[in-house]
């Protein structure tokens, strides 16, 4: 078995810049209104005794067993064998199984489109051995990608691996 991919958001070094969704934006041509990579901000909260603002990223997780790939009527979705869940939008019929089927909610339907849309990991800049825009564009740094063990290690948070197990 290849090792997967991941990409994992420290959120405690978060910013909240948004420079990651620009990124995203531009690297693939989306409008005004989705967002394939959301910086949410969190209420303020006391963390070592102090009040501070913390925010939260959510994106696709390119799960281990995709619940958007097991309800997909049209084998429109693939999970390739380093991990990246991919939509074919040859093969995308719009029937939006894949939003109910997301356990974390990010996949996107475009109404324009007729299309179900999420992360894919900037793939056509991941097989030419570049990072995804997102990743590149954090100027805090807290976006890490590569292969899932080295992601973990280097986010120091092994324990966020159960998420991917999904």
């Amino acid at each position: 078995m290849t090792e997967e991919y991941a990409l994992i958001v420290k959120t405690a070094d978060c910013i909240g810049c948004t420079a990651c969704e620009v990124a995203c934006k531009q690297e693939h041509d989306i409008p005004v209104g989705p967002r394939w990579i959301k910086v949410n901000t969190d209420p303020p909260k006391e963390i070592d005794g102090r009040l501070q603002l913390r925010y939260s990223v959510s994106h696709c997780l390119h799960c281990t067993n995709p619940g958007c790939l097991a309800v997909c009527p049209s084998n429109a979705i693939i999970k390739r064998n380093d991990g990246i869940v991919l939509i074919d939008p040859a093969l995308c019929t719009g029937c939006q199984a894949c939003v109910d089927g997301c356990p974390i909610g990010v996949m996107q339907f475009d109404k324009n489109k007729a299309l179900a849309e999420k992360c894919d990991l900037c793939v056509a800049r991941h097989d030419r051995g570049l990072n995804p825009a997102c990743a590149d564009a954090c100027p805090a740094g807290c976006i890490y990608y590569g292969y899932t063990y080295e992601v973990f290690d280097k986010a120091g948070k092994p324990e966020l691996l159960s998420i991917y197990k999904k």
